[in-house]
C-alpha cells in the first residue's frame, strides 16, 4: 500500500514529466504562391545540453502550434556551427510557389527531416560556412 502511496505522490508532484520548454520564433517565411508559411524556432528544455531549432510548415488557417515540424536539429553538444543562443543557423526560403529550402550547418545533429509537409516540397542544403539557399 505504501508503494502504490508513493507512486501516486510522484505522479502528482510531476516526477517523471517533460520538461518545460520555451520556444522563440527566429524567422517566418510565406510562400509567393499559397497560404502556406515556414516558421524556425528555437526550443530550450530546460536540463538539456542543446537549443533545439526547429521549421514548421502551415497554411494561414492554422495556428503555429498546428503547423507539422519538419526539421530538428541541434548543435550535437557543439559539434555543428552555432548561431544565436546556441541554436544552428539555419536559413529558410521559398524558392518558389510550394517548394521550401532549408539550409543548415552540415555537422548538426538531426533528428527530423521530412521531405514534403502541406503540400509543399522540401530540399535540404547542409553547408560550412553559413550559405544562403540559391533562389532560381
Amino acid at each position: 500500500m505504501t508503494r502504490y502511496l508513493l507512486l501516486l505522490i510522484a505522479g502528482l508532484s510531476g516526477c517523471g514529466q517533460t520538461p518545460h520548454c520555451a520556444s522563440e520564433v527566429r524567422q517566418v517565411a510565406r510562400d509567393p504562391g499559397s497560404d502556406r508559411y515556414a516558421v524556425t524556432e528555437s526550443r530550450n528544455c530546460h536540463g538539456s545540453t542543446s537549443t533545439a531549432t526547429i521549421v514548421r510548415v502551415g497554411r494561414g488557417s492554422q495556428v503555429g502550434a498546428d503547423a507539422q515540424e519538419v526539421f530538428v536539429a541541434d548543435t550535437d553538444d557543439g559539434n555543428a556551427a552555432s548561431g544565436e543562443r546556441g541554436t544552428i543557423w539555419t536559413n529558410v526560403v521559398w524558392t518558389s510557389p510550394g517548394r521550401l529550402m532549408i539550409a543548415h550547418a552540415s555537422r548538426a545533429r538531426i533528428s527530423k527531416r521530412l521531405t514534403a509537409s502541406n503540400g509543399a516540397e522540401i530540399n535540404y542544403r547542409a553547408t560550412d560556412p553559413i550559405a544562403a539557399p540559391e533562389v532560381p
